[in-house]
């Protein structure tokens, strides 16, 4: 291997979706693309998932009696590029491998030669149909530095990322096709460009160019376009627009990722085939939970003010309280007040395991647990509904990646702030730091018991144990 860079110039470029009979389009798209990105001293160029000849294909076989290349002729075409313009290139292509197919990412360098292939392991709704898994964790050794490669959907399993970063991951390359979640026209939604880039960025501390897609494929699936570079610190150096092909770039430095926070316990945890345990989907488990911050109970179990708060709380329905209270005494004092009001309230972290709160399942994470998946990772899989964030970043990309990544309802405060968030990491109630106040939303607990993110796409289905490394 030549030796490492320690900045480098990379670049996401974006292109317009089409159909796999408009393959000849998309192909001359790409080699504009690429001519761009040359033409701006790009060391590296991540393109989009499928970027060739698209993503919705229909079936095996409408794929193999398509008029396109075959994926080893796309990716002999992208070597002559990759020569040509004496650039490294990672681009999403059809791997079809004789009697199995992959949704796959192919990594090649400034001479033209393959340094390496990713096929995707955690399949995406339709990506069920005509593709299979990938078996394998793998981060590829370059003359730019240690890459990894990681294919949109894959940065919802934390474990898939701490494989790459504990293998020396320098840089994350991501082709993505980022479905467009809003149902607002002209506006475009994704949880992974609103926080969970973001997020994973800061939590592993790597940057991540992400390449995707842009307008409507198949009349159906829109895509939002937003391809973005972030840094080490999950700081957004670029992004695409939501329309239009684009090239963005950034100068990056690459340098060996910090260890995973995780301690060995967790980490066996982790690596065992346990299954997860999962809570009922039972109906019309209403609960309304109140999320408050440490002023505000100081202000309210200050002479003799608790009876009148949790007076009030009990008529809003409250029947869940968490609070941010430092001190052990303070916070029995508020669960017995809390008690005499029908409410269940905690207000210090003083258990780390599964246990109930009236009727949900509850699990406490505080301090710099947090910001790592594990141990909200392992309360999940052993079958907790909501988890309370003590000390809680002001940074909500962290709490909601955590929401969204286990499928549970979360809730967390600090000082001065409190937020209340639902499984998709969407918040349901949030105040503001410079005006301390409670959180108070009403959600069905049993919305935490459906793992699915997509159809035919459970989160937990999709963890491959036996590929994890960390």
């Amino acid at each position: 291997m030549a030796a490492e860079r320690q900045v480098i110039t990379v670049a996401a470029g974006q292109i317009t979706a089409r159909l796999m009979n408009e393959a000849a389009d998309t192909l001359v798209s790409l080699e504009c693309i690429i001519a761009q990105s040359a033409a701006k001293g790009v060391d590296l160029l991540v393109l989009p998932e499928c970027a060739y000849p698209a993503y919705l294909l229909g079936s095996v076989t409408s794929y193999r009696s398509g008029d396109h290349l075959s994926g080893e002729e796309f990716v002999g075409w992208l070597s002559r590029q990759a020569a040509r313009y004496r650039m490294h290139i990672i681009s999403g292509f059809v791997d079809d491998a004789a009697e199995e197919m992959y949704n796959a990412a192919v990594f090649i360098d400034d001479r033209g030669e393959q340094i390496g292939r990713s096929r995707k392991r955690f399949l995406w709704h339709v990506d069920h149909d005509w593709f299979i898994p990938g078996r394998e964790i793998q981060v590829f050794d370059s003359a730019i530095g240690r890459v990894g490669m990681i294919i949109c959907a894959e940065t919802r399993a934390p474990e898939m990322v701490a494989t790459l970063v504990a293998d020396g991951s320098g840089l994350l390359a991501m082709p993505t096709c980022w479905v467009n979640t809003s149902t607002e026209p002209g506006q475009f939604r994704n949880p992974q460009i609103e926080f969970l880039i973001a997020a994973r960025a800061r939590e592993f501390g790597v940057p991540f160019v992400c390449a995707d897609k842009t307008g409507i494929e198949l009349g159906s699936v829109g895509y939002v376009g937003r391809s973005r570079i972030v840094d080490s610190e999950g700081s957004l150096l670029a992004e695409a627009s939501a329309a239009g092909e684009e090239v963005i770039t950034a100068r990056l430095q690459l340098q060996k990722p910090q260890p995973i926070l995780i301690s060995d316990e967790q980490r066996a945890m982790l690596l065992s085939d346990r299954m997860p345990v999962r809570s009922q989907a039972d109906p019309h488990r209403l609960v309304t939970l109140a999320a408050v911050p440490t002023q505000v109970v100081d202000e309210h179990l200050t002479d003799g003010k608790g009876n009148l708060w949790l007076g009030s709380l009990r008529d809003q329905g409250v029947g869940l309280l968490m609070a941010e209270v430092r001190d052990e005494s303070r916070a029995g004092r508020l669960v017995e007040l809390s008690r005499a009001f029908g409410i269940h309230a905690i207000g210090w972290l003083e258990r780390s395991d599964v246990f109930a709160l009236g009727s949900a399942s509850i699990g406490c994470v505080a301090g710099r647990e947090i910001c790592s998946f594990a141990a909200s990772r392992i309360l999940a899989l052993s079958g907790v509904e909501l988890l309370l964030f003590f000390d809680m970043p002001e940074d909500l990309a962290i709490l909601r990646t955590r929401a969204a990544e286990n499928c549970v309802f979360v809730a967390g405060a600090n000082e001065c702030q409190a937020v209340i968030m639902d499984p998709k990491g969407e918040v349901l109630a949030q105040t503001r730091p410079d005006r301390p106040a409670e959180a108070v939303a009403q959600f069905d607990l049993s919305a935490s018991a459906n793992k699915f993110v997509a159809p035919k796409t459970d989160i937990f289905d999709e963890r491959h144990v036996e590929l994890y490394r960390f």
